[in-house]
């Protein structure tokens, strides 16, 4: 029997795969998956952390190996699966969420570690090599001092530089480009830039695949929709053929619930309250927290939003003018070292980066912000079997598998490395947790889950301040919101007044 008979016919034009499997210890990632991504258009890849769409990656890429069985075609060549040097010379490129940047080192140079650098005589060429990099740069329609560190970079221009990086060859044939969520850490202002970019590469004739969780994004760039779930194909079509409400279905495996604005009694307790707050952006912001209300912070790249969280829990250095209270008690301005025992928790925007550490265990994640209270009494010893025991019962409240506990934190889906991320820091008993982006790659499932588990504990009386670039977060949770621009408050709304267009024009000046 021919390999066409049992696979079935090659498509032509794309990308093509057909029944992927892959198993890992006790875990079914991914069960008879079949994919196919056109020339000329793009396909959403859509699915709940945990749901395949990281592993498919990875196969494709040649970090993992696929179970036998599976077969994969580019634009009808059969295509070897686990392999890394035959997915590059079978054209496809990748820009992964963290980019792979050297924020340290300028465009020249992280170019020039994919492509090699131009040589004169036995030496690099700087001038010619910064040349060809502005040069690759303006076919993606970008124009900034390539000279410059990418730390200086604003994050569309250094994706702008991954994606340009990624596709240097791109006029020596056709290429496919898988992009895992591109602007999870983009201000909104920005999506639109990027996504011109990639226009341009779908214009050119190259497929793109593209793995996102903000649905508005999907029905703008999308041509074509697979909808993973469990490690296995749920829905598959035109992307105009759905409504965000029957992908999100399918994301969650049954009906979201629509949320808007249930407004907590206001208390007139404030739990936390700092005036004329200063720093790198900040300009003189006024704070006022009351017991169980969730305050939204909104506001562009620049405005402030960012770096209030971290002001609050004693993170960025600041100065004030008439100075911190909490509880009706003035303190003095917290820091990274104070905050916990003054009852801040945060939660920090880039939980790979900053939160959590890759190379611990989910327990040794989970209990490290609560190690004196695990001490015994006799010896201050921590005993594995209390610290295991604490950290199931709180992986249990945060609707986490308990069995996870001793595998590495890394393994986890994104959502559950939030759930963690967020269990460490309620673990502590804070008065007040600052959230930076706390929804930032997670899917539609996982976040809903998150709103709940936030919820309950605003009705249990925990004040919580929530700085996002997402308008859902904000409408979907906020007592009470301000906007940020030029690092003061622009605006004020509450309940029924909290609305994505007036959000968005205070901060873009419209109105």
């Amino acid at each position: 029997m021919s390999e066409e008979s049992v696979a079935g016919p090659r498509p032509l034009g794309g990308l093509s795969i057909q029944g992927l499997s892959k198993t890992f210890p006790g875990t079914r990632a991914l069960d008879d998956v079949s994919v196919e991504g056109r020339r000329g258009e793009v396909l959403a890849l859509l699915g709940h952390n945990g749901s395949g769409k990281s592993t498919l990656i990875k196969i494709l890429a040649g970090f993992h190996q696929p179970d036998p069985g599976a077969h994969a075609w580019v634009d009808g060549q059969p295509l070897d699966l686990g392999d890394s040097e035959a997915a590059t010379a079978m054209g496809l490129r990748f820009v992964h969420q963290d980019l792979g940047l050297i924020p340290e080192l300028n465009a020249v140079d992280n170019v020039a570690l994919t492509i090699g650098y131009s040589r004169r005589r036995g030496r690099i060429d700087q001038g010619q090599q910064i040349a060809r990099t502005r040069e690759l740069l303006q076919k993606f329609g970008v124009d900034f001092d390539v000279t410059l560190p990418l730390a200086n970079a604003s994050p569309v221009e250094r994706t702008c530089v991954a994606i340009a990086r990624a596709m240097w060859d791109w006029d020596s044939g056709p290429r496919i480009l898988v992009l895992d969520e591109p602007t999870a850490s983009l201000p909104s202002r920005e999506v639109s830039r990027l996504f011109a970019v990639i226009r341009e590469v779908r214009a050119a004739g190259h497929a793109v695949v593209y793995v996102s969780h903000r649905m508005e994004e999907i029905f703008e760039l999308g041509d074509e929709v697979v909808v993973l779930r469990a490690g296995r194909v749920v829905g598959a079509g035109p992307v105009a053929a759905h409504t965000p409400e029957q992908l999100a279905t399918l994301i969650a495996g049954h009906e979201l619930q629509a949320h808007g604005h249930t407004v907590t009694e206001r208390s007139d307790d404030v739990v936390l309250s700092v005036k004329a707050l200063r720093g790198r952006y900040l300009d003189g912001v006024d704070v006022e927290l009351r017991r169980g209300e969730v305050l939204g912070v909104a506001g562009l790249l620049g405005s402030g939003r960012d770096e209030l969280p971290y002001a609050l829990a004693g993170a960025v250095p600041t100065t004030d003018d008439g100075g911190w209270w909490i509880e009706g008690r003035q303190i003095d301005p917290p820091t990274a070292a104070t905050a916990v025992g003054l009852g801040i928790g945060l939660v920090p925007a880039e939980r790979g980066r900053e939160g959590l550490i890759a190379e611990f265990t989910v327990r040794e994640n989970l209990t490290l912000g609560a190690l004196p209270a695990l001490r015994s009494k006799r010896g201050g010893f921590i005993w594995g079997r209390s610290e295991l025991r604490a950290a199931q019962e709180w992986l249990a409240e945060l609707g986490v598998p308990t069995a996870v506990a001793d595998r590495p934190v890394s393994t986890l889906s994104g959502g559950n490395q939030q759930r963690v991320l967020f269990g460490r820091c309620l673990h502590t008993d804070p008065k007040v947790l600052v959230l930076a982006e706390p929804t930032a790659g997670v899917d539609v499932g996982a976040r809903e889950s998150l709103y709940e588990l936030l919820r309950a504990r605003a009705r249990e009386g925990l004040s919580i301040l929530l700085a996002s670039s997402d308008t859902e977060d904000l409408v979907s949770m906020c007592d009470r919101v301000i906007v940020l621009r030029r690092g003061r408050v622009a605006d004020e709304m509450q309940g029924a007044e909290i609305d994505p267009e007036r959000i968005v024009s205070v901060m873009e000046s419209v109105r």
